[in-house]
Parts: C-alpha cells; structure tokens; sequence
C-alpha cells in the first residue's frame, strides 16, 4: 500500500461519510463487504486458486482462508472492533478513574484513531482507538497510575495488616 494510494483512500471515505444512513451503518457492522474483500486478498496472497489445490501447509491455509468459517469469523471483525472502541470510551466516561487517567485514556484513543484511521478508514479508526485504550490501561496498570483512590487505600490497609501494623 502506497501513501498517495491510502490518501486517495481516505478521501473517499469522507466523501462517503456525509451521506452516511443507518442502513449504511448496519451493513458496515453486519461485516459481509469486510469480509468478502478481505477473504479474496487473504486466498490472493497464499496462491489464489493454485494455492488452495496446493498441498501441505500452505495449501490447508489457503482452503482454510477461503471457508465459510473463515468468512464467518471475519464478518465479526468491524462489529467488535466497533464495540471495543464504544466500550472504551464508555470506561472514560463513566469510569471511576481520575482525570488525569481519562485524559491519557482519551488522548490515547485519540492517537490510536488517528493512525488506525490513516491506515484503514472507520474500521482502522475503530481498531485504533481500541489499541490505544489498551495501551494507556496497561501502561497505567505497569506504572501505578490505573489505581483510583479507593485501590490505594486498599492495599495500604493490606499492607498495614501484612506488616502487623493493626
């Protein structure tokens, strides 16, 4: 993939998402144009037809990727990653982090978007957002800072039980 290519790409999408409906919407989240093009590109990498007649390894890669449980299993991928996305940003709405937490999360989501997006349109957007929630969540949780105020008391009165302090 080229960056003139992708850019070309991106442009169209933005001319496609102004007259976006909810039907449009469902078709997206149903996951059957996803998955169709995707398959086609996966049995297109490993050989195409010749591929998946080929035998070993390869050829059962191939005759697998251009199953219907392949393609079953690729129809999930934009309504999931639509969902991880709409749950992430629900936890820093509604979650019971400190501000600073939710601006890292939120600004987290918002990088990942960006890149996700230059790479893949909505569904690259959906993904991205996602890793970077997952990002900033296990940064926090490795560096201390995911902890509210409530875990904190916690483990200081374990700690002072552990300790023989009470």
């Amino acid at each position: 993939m080229t960056i003139g290519h992708s850019v070309d790409e991106q442009v169209e999408n933005f001319a496609r998402m102004k007259g976006i409906s909810v039907a449009d919407a469902l078709t997206f989240l149903g996951g059957n144009d996803f998955a169709t093009k995707q398959q086609w590109n996966l049995i297109n990498s490993l050989g195409g037809a010749k591929g998946q007649l080929a035998g070993g390894l390869k050829g059962g890669v191939a005759r697998f990727a251009g199953s219907k449980a392949a393609h079953g299993a690729m129809r999930l991928v934009p309504g999931l990653a639509t969902a991880t996305a709409a749950l992430g940003a629900a936890d820093i709405v509604a979650g019971g982090d400190s501000f600073g937490n939710k601006v890292m999360d939120a600004g987290s989501m918002v990088i990942g978007g960006t890149i996700g997006g230059m790479m893949g349109g909505p569904l690259g957007v959906a993904v991205g957002s996602s890793l970077g929630k997952t990002a900033s969540d296990a940064t926090q949780a490795i560096f201390g800072g995911g902890r509210s105020a409530e875990q904190r008391r916690i483990e200081e009165a374990l700690a002072a039980l552990r300790g023989g302090q009470i």
